[in-house]
């Protein structure tokens, strides 16, 4: 009986992590919405993803740890952790993801700018030999 106890127990504190692992996940697509406009369609499919892969970690946590046997205590461990991480860590977490992503997106335009300016560079210069073509070519036409 105490082991059947005991499996509960750890069941229920797994749940317990999973929720606060979903309130982080959640709290990463909070911080990109904070950080990078959005139109709706946008938030709408973020929503879905997070909604989808929130349900296939939930099926897989079943289906490792309890043979894939919904238990009530399961999901009340999971509403615990999210409850508790949304009221105690997530403010400063989603500061703290916040900063972290408008840094990576500042790497990320800087990276952009980096590969563009050559870009840039080749396919101006392309584009003025490519003039310089087309004017011998209409000059050539016309000479005939």
């Amino acid at each position: 009986m105490a082991e059947i106890i005991m499996q509960q127990t750890r069941l229920f504190l797994i749940s317990f992590g999973y929720g606060v692992i979903l309130g982080i996940w959640y709290d990463i697509f909070r911080a990109l919405r904070k950080s990078v406009e959005h139109r709706n369609k946008a938030v709408h499919m973020e929503d879905i993803l997070f909604c989808f892969s929130g349900a296939a970690g939930l099926f897989l946590l079943f289906q490792i740890c309890n043979q894939g046997r919904i238990r009530f205590y399961v999901l009340l461990g999971m509403e615990a952790g999210l409850i508790l991480y949304f009221f105690l860590l997530s403010p400063l977490l989603c500061k703290v993801l916040c900063f972290i992503v408008r840094k990576l997106l500042g790497c990320f335009r800087l990276v952009g700018k980096g590969i563009s300016c050559p870009v840039k560079l080749i396919v101006n210069s392309f584009s003025k030999s490519l003039k310089k073509t087309m004017r011998t070519v209409r000059i050539i036409k016309s000479k005939k």
